[in-house]
């Protein structure tokens, strides 16, 4: 019988506490250890009883970590950076926004994860999981990197400023927004390529002049007049 990897999970931010309740839910085995509540002795301890660890650090912190602990030769090492590339761990980025909240069994198991070209295969490192992954190739993993920041980080910071200013400027309940939220999302699905609307998508130059108009001294009016100018090119 083949026998089941024992995962080590370094780190006890959300996207270690993510994969911990993941692994928990499907009954992959794993240990979990973090500075603040362990031992140096500890993690020695949990290295020792297991064959694969995922370091759920910081970025800028994986390859310092990897080297100062010893203990971790002749692991199979993971990182799930979505834009590190470095010799001494496998890259494996899931590409999924991860908050505080814990999310359903399904909603993991829809996870698709991308891997470092060169690596071992996703289903060797995680057999028990049954999530799409897809191989990138180093070159590209910064832009892959920058796309996903805009896509999410970029959208979520426009559509907070639209929720608070609906209800501290215009005294309308945020709740407003969801429909038009909604169908935003179900654009972007179904119909991507045509998903965009409004001024930009009809080249309205008059409205977007008042647009810009009507945020003058506001720190969002440089990113309108961005997307504007970045539209144009397209």
């Amino acid at each position: 019988m083949e026998q089941v990897p024992t995962y080590l999970i370094v780190g006890n931010g959300r996207m270690a506490r993510h994969v911990s309740f993941y692994f928990g839910q499907i009954g992959i085995p794993h240990i979990q250890w973090a500075r603040k509540t362990h031992s140096e002795e500890d993690l020695q301890l949990f290295v020792a009883k297991s064959s694969h660890v995922l370091i759920l650090i910081s970025d800028s912190a994986i390859e310092s970590f990897i080297r100062e602990h010893p203990c971790l030769q002749g692991k199979i090492l993971i990182h799930f950076s979505g834009s590190l590339v470095t010799s001494l761990a496998y890259g494996v980025h899931p590409l999924m926004s991860f908050t505080d909240d814990l999310y359903s069994l399904e909603a993991y198991k829809k996870i698709p994860f991308v891997c470092d070209v060169g690596v071992a295969s996703f289903s060797e490192l995680f057999p028990k999981l049954t999530n799409l992954s897809y191989t990138l190739p180093s070159e590209l993993k910064s832009r892959y990197h920058a796309l996903c920041v805009m896509s999410n980080n970029f959208t979520t910071l426009l559509w907070q400023k639209f929720y608070s200013e609906l209800e501290h400027t215009l005294n309308i309940p945020s709740i407003a927004i969801h429909p038009y939220l909604d169908q935003t999302l179900q654009n972007l699905k179904n119909h991507s390529t045509a998903a965009l609307t409004g001024p930009l998508a009809r080249r309205d130059k008059s409205t977007i002049d008042m647009n810009l108009k009507a945020l003058e001294n506001d720190p969002f009016q440089p990113i309108y007049k961005a997307f504007v100018e970045a539209y144009s090119t397209l």
